[in-house]
């Protein structure tokens, strides 16, 4: 096998403005809610650092332009505050910090829908899903699909010798929606033949069935819950027989968004699903004047259910 190739490398004088980091602003409101938000800072070529208590940040929080409050640190860059706004309020947040420029966001807290509904049959490995919604129809309406899994385990770890120990892990479900129209044509095939999907956060708006109803069709792979005797040998040639379980809890959630999170999270996601090896100039959208990020609101409606652990015998 023979392989050829070739190299050619130059060096251009950059005479450019290198960009200036910035206060990013991640918030979201929902009604009767705290109020949560992430404030960290851009990194640049020449900036690299993080923020840290040195900064002095100050979130001031303001409902239909009236202050409400300070915004507290909650760990890691994350803040909240006391306030709880209601359907219709304008919530602002101003953050400032020490050597960046201020950053404002605004939004209207989103009204509510009225309740989903959900439907499952099993076909083959998977769990089939139909979801249904009601549009108000009032207004050009945004919402987002999520699924996420809950596990539930009892049993035995190993860890330092041997553990009894209960433990659960949520985690979103990789939602197969091949079959519904409403979200599967933002698959799309990039230049090299791979499809990837540019909607990964499962957004979309109430176009199609304003002031209807609409069944949204998915699948996702089949929770397998058990409940067995079994067990295990100890390192002293001991024997301990135990109950192992394992249940899920599945949860449905329909998100009523406003547009400018539809915004951020749909061009964040055409961004985030472009192939690595090639990528056009992507703008995320911001609504954060003088900073980055967004602050949005929604209203959520969901849906549990529960995979009970089953004897094998």
């Amino acid at each position: 096998m023979f392989y050829c190739g070739c190299n050619n490398s130059e060096e251009y004088d950059f005479r450019g403005k290198v960009p200036e980091s910035r206060l990013v602003l991640y918030a979201y409101a929902e009604t009767d809610s705290l109020l949560y938000a992430e404030i960290s800072k851009s990194r640049t070529y020449t900036d690299n650092t993080e923020m840290d208590s040195t900064w002095n940040v100050r979130g001031q929080v303001y409902m239909n332009d009236k202050y409400a409050g300070e915004l507290k640190p909650a760990g890691h860059n994350r803040y909240s505050s006391d306030v709880r706004p209601k359907a219709g309020d304008k919530i602002t947040i101003k953050v400032t910090c020490s050597g960046l420029e201020e950053a404002v966001g605004s939004t209207m807290v989103c009204n509510s829908f009225p309740e989903i509904q959900l439907d499952t049959f099993s076909k083959m490995n998977a769990l089939q899903l139909r979801v249904q919604i009601k549009d108000g129809g009032e207004t050009e309406n945004y919402y987002r699909l999520v699924v996420e899994n809950e596990r539930f385990y009892h049993g035995i770890r190993w860890k330092e010798g041997q553990v009894k120990i209960d433990s659960s892990t949520t985690y979103s479900y990789d939602v197969d929606l091949s079959g519904e129209e409403l979200l599967s044509h933002e698959m799309i095939t990039t230049i090299f033949g791979k499809e990837i999907n540019v909607n990964p956060y499962q957004v979309f708006t109430n176009e199609s069935f304003r002031g209807k109803e609409r069944i949204i069709h998915a699948s996702v792979s089949h929770p397998y819950a058990y409940e067995r005797e079994t067990w295990v040998i100890t390192g002293d040639g001991d024997t301990i027989r135990y109950v192992e379980k394992e249940s899920y809890r599945l949860r449905v959630k329909v998100l009523r968004i406003d547009k400018p999170l539809f915004d951020y999270l749909y061009s964040l996601g055409i961004f985030e699903q472009q192939s690595t090896m090639y990528k056009e100039p992507i703008k995320v959208y911001s609504n954060v004047q003088g900073g980055l990020g967004v602050v949005g609101s929604c209203f959520t409606r969901e849906v549990i259910m529960d995979f009970r652990a089953k004897s094998e015998k």
